[in-house]
């Protein structure tokens, strides 16, 4: 896996809590159904993370796959392209300076806060053949 991400290359926290819409927030599948007030704790692998709901205040491990969750432990997480619109790419892996999506491309990165949470901000950098 190498090293967990902790902060993104601006050097904002990655990993937060629901209290302090800091960190980042993903849909997952978590005690039998869709969850989407979800955030991450930890990573734990190079596609799994601890997740945290606050509906239920479960936490589990869970995996990131490309399309809505639909399983226990699964997980999607979305950047945008562009921050205005709805436009999203699940990520397929996400390392300190680069998202991989399920297409192979590949994105630089950063946190962008909107005052009630946090998402990912994605520029392409290598789109895959």
């Amino acid at each position: 896996m190498g090293r967990p991400v902790k902060k993104d290359v601006n050097g904002v926290a990655v990993f937060g809590t629901y209290e302090s819409a800091a960190g980042i927030k993903v849909s997952a599948y978590m005690s039998g159904s869709l969850r989407t007030d979800v955030y991450i704790e930890s990573q734990v692998g190079a596609r799994r993370y601890v997740c945290h709901d606050v509906s239920d205040d479960v936490t589990a491990k869970c995996k990131l796959v490309s399309g809505t969750p639909a399983a226990n432990g699964e997980m999607q997480m979305l950047g945008y392209t562009d921050p205005g619109s709805d436009t999203s790419v699940a990520i397929k892996k996400l390392n300190k300076r680069t998202a991989v999506d399920f297409d192979s491309n590949r994105y630089t990165w950063y946190l962008e806060n909107d005052s009630s949470e946090d998402y990912i901000v994605l520029t392409l950098v290598n789109a895959a053949d």
